[in-house]
């Protein structure tokens, strides 16, 4: 008797597992990591360069590149640090900050720190 429920018994199996196959959820698609798509081109109005006036100072890039847009605070702090480490280096950023620099408070800061420098 066992003999005619082996093959029944298997045929179940089998029909319970074509079943999970057929019905289970599909997998989730893998995650593109990669594209090889060219980037997308800038709207026309976005290549022009914004006039200089509107843009920030540059020189704070020199010291750290994430202070290049900082505000007036942190521009008078950079001048200080930079009055502080007393370094060749320290004192072409601060002539360059000179030129850069729009804010009147922070370029005399600029010339205070370099004559200040000049005098040791």
């Amino acid at each position: 008797m066992l003999t005619l429920q082996l093959p029944t018994l298997l045929a179940l199996l089998g029909t319970a597992l074509m079943a999970v196959v057929i019905f289970a959820p599909a997998p989730s698609a893998a995650k593109v990591t990669v594209s090889l798509a060219p980037p997308a081109a800038p709207l026309p109005l976005e290549r022009w360069e914004v006039p200089r006036a509107e843009r920030g100072p540059t020189w704070p890039a020199l010291v750290d590149a994430r202070a290049a847009s900082c505000d007036e605070a942190s521009r008078l702090a950079l001048v200080d640090a930079l009055v502080t480490v007393r370094a060749a280096w320290a004192d072409a950023i601060l002539r360059r900050a000179l030129d850069d620099e729009p804010d009147a408070l922070v370029r005399d800061a600029i010339v205070a720190a370099l004559r200040a420098g000049g005098a040791r």
